[in-house]
């Protein structure tokens, strides 16, 4: 099926101390939006955590997605990182 002309591919990448519950809290900040969980990549090492969500979601939800996640990464002490990309 042909991608629609609206989709963006974001890879969001989160980084910090390891904690317990860090994937549900993100699902819960993505929850809101129509969007696709494509993939999903965790490294932990020596106590810190490098989670990777790869997601297709609406363009018109992209600064919406990023504001939440700006503001989860305040409030949670994560370094949050998006790249967006057109799908092809």
């Amino acid at each position: 099926m042909a991608a629609l002309k609206n989709e963006f591919n974001a890879l969001i990448l989160l980084s910090s101390k390891e904690e317990p519950g860090v994937e549900d809290s993100l699902r819960a900040v993505l929850e809101p939006f129509t969007l696709t969980i494509e993939e999903i990549q965790r490294i932990a090492l020596r106590g810190r955590l490098i989670l990777g969500f790869l997601i297709t979601c609406d363009r018109a939800h992209v600064h919406a997605i990023e504001a939440d996640l700006v503001e989860f990464g305040a409030r949670t002490g994560f370094d949050v990182a998006i790249d967006y990309s057109e799908t092809v």
